[in-house]
């Protein structure tokens, strides 16, 4: 279901309204310069419950986020979400956000082989997510 683009071959119009995230893996163009970071907005919005209840306020907090910024925004810094007590699937949150707003992603790890990784192996907020299980185009 995801797709693995090239840089060389990326065309951000092409991609325009598909209702699922672009994640950018690499440098590209000057979508950096552009991201906004929404570490700070989102755990404003999550401190604001007990944190046994932040799990499943995720997904709402994100969309708070989400629409106080404009559509097609490219969002980073978003590593609050990857805290390992919030038992939730990560992409398929933002899959299922982006579909009423979309944006796009610089994700804050690595992709190697089909896969997208945060952190470093052993660590408790390491996660491996596989490309192909999520409907995402990750940009290489």
């Amino acid at each position: 279901m995801g797709a693995i683009i090239q840089a060389r071959d990326f065309s951000p119009e092409k991609h325009a309204g598909l209702l699922k995230p672009i994640i950018y893996c690499c440098p590209y163009g000057n979508v950096e310069s552009e991201a906004i970071s929404i570490n700070v907005l989102l755990a404003e919005k999550l401190v604001k419950f007990r944190p046994n209840r932040r799990t499943m306020r995720l997904e709402h907090c994100f969309s708070q986020v989400l629409d106080s910024l404009p559509d097609g925004v490219i969002i980073k810094d978003f590593d609050v979400m990857f805290n390992p007590e919030y038992q939730v699937d990560l992409l398929k949150l933002m899959v299922t956000v982006c579909k009423k707003k979309p944006f796009s992603i610089i994700w804050p790890g690595k992709c190697d082989d089909g896969m997208l990784f945060y952190a470093e192996e052993g660590y408790q907020d390491y996660k491996l997510f596989s490309i192909e299980d999520y409907d995402v185009t990750c940009i290489v």
